[in-house]
């Protein structure tokens, strides 16, 4: 088992605008006879699933997604560097091998390497719209990435999101540990949170090689 999620942290990166997450001592072991922490963050903080309500009015929450589409028993790695603020185009996957059972792609650009960089959640590469549509023809369950966004930092109008989401696939961002995958195929898991009408959540994710 190989632990694809970044940790999160108060340090952590967040897109401009979204909460810095903060951990606050709620009680003290000396005090009240035992520790705890309340917590503080966006529902897309760290290593996360969007739902599609994310983007789509009137689209199903978190809470909504039958929690089998969690667990991807076969998720194809595709390996496709890129760098600052590159899209992933439909010529770039259409030749991976994609194929009917792959119930997600998960996407390795190494980008996760620059996670310590200023420019991390603001010039990240991405899905581009022909890749986003072909992604909809294979009819994948989900899509997963190393990045912090599935849209490029330059794509201010979220094109594969609104892609993806208006036709019900799941999107999984700010994947790491990508590398130690060693087979093309092997089982994600991705559970969330069941955070009543929530448009997405963070997520352990899980690499299973078998």
């Amino acid at each position: 088992m190989i632990d694809l999620t970044f940790g999160i942290t108060s340090k952590l990166k967040v897109f401009p605008g979204s909460p810095q997450p903060s951990f606050i001592k709620w009680s003290k072991f000396d005090i009240h006879g035992y520790d705890s922490e309340a917590m503080f963050l966006s529902t897309h903080t760290g290593t996360h699933v969007d739902a599609p309500s994310h983007f789509i009015s009137n689209a199903a929450n978190i809470d909504q997604i039958a929690v089998d589409r969690f667990f991807c028993k076969n998720a194809l790695l595709v390996k496709i560097l890129k760098k600052a603020n590159q899209q992933i185009s439909y010529k770039d996957i259409v030749n991976q091998g994609i194929n009917e059972n792959d119930t997600a792609v998960v996407i390795s650009t190494g980008w996760e390497k620059q996670a310590e960089k200023d420019n991390y959640v603001l010039d990240n590469p991405g899905i581009s719209a022909d890749a986003a549509k072909y992604l909809v023809e294979k009819k994948v369950n989900a899509v997963a990435i190393d990045t912090p966004s599935i849209d490029a930092g330059i794509d201010n109008d979220f094109t594969a999101h609104k892609i993806l989401l208006s036709n019900n696939i799941l999107i999984i961002e700010n994947l790491c540990n990508l590398e130690k995958i060693n087979r093309n195929r092997f089982t994600l898991v991705a559970i969330p949170l069941k955070l009543i009408g929530s448009t997405g959540s963070p997520v352990r994710v899980i690499g299973i090689e078998e």
